[in-house]
């Protein structure tokens, strides 16, 4: 059994291996820079961002990550992935926000495995709908705010560790 202190440093450890994940994901899909603009605790129950990302973990670490994303934000980073302008967030648009997850995800299980940790990731669920709501089931997410070139969106981390 971990005390409680143990516990905390190893919840920031792998918060921070999410991070680490995304800015490298992000960098290399991108090809800008990522910016950490604040961090904050929401509630396990808020309103989500127009359009998200969603991805489950399971094994030692469990729980979820979602990419939150205002509808402007999404396509402009959709059209950078898929590189050509898009009026509007298409299929190949979401396809190309899923698979951003997938990325950051697979990351984030490489510096989870590095830290000693194993964890599993489900395929990509596309939420749309800005007065969607999303529970993670008493687990308090990390939010951490992004820039990019592109605009700004949230990484929310909502993981346990067994």
């Amino acid at each position: 059994m971990y005390a409680e202190t143990e516990v905390r440093a190893m919840k920031l450890e792998v918060i921070n291996a999410f991070l680490t994940a995304a800015r490298h994901s992000l960098s290399q899909e991108l090809q800008s820079e990522i910016k950490r603009t604040g961090l904050f605790v929401d509630p396990s129950e808020n309103a989500i961002d127009e359009v998200a990302v969603y991805l489950s973990f399971v094994g030692q670490v469990r729980g979820t990550m979602l990419l939150g994303f205002d509808l402007t934000t999404a396509r402009k980073i959709a059209s950078a992935m898929v590189r050509e302008p898009l009026a509007e967030l298409t299929e190949m648009g979401l396809s190309a926000l899923a698979e951003l997850g997938n990325l950051i995800a697979g990351c984030t299980c490489i510096e989870l495995e590095q830290l000693g940790f194993s964890a599993d990731i489900s395929p990509p669920t596309i939420m749309i709908g800005a007065r969607s709501r999303i529970s993670t089931l008493g687990i308090r997410r990390v939010v951490l705010p992004l820039a990019t070139q592109h605009g700004h969106f949230n990484l929310h981390v909502a993981v346990d560790i067994t």
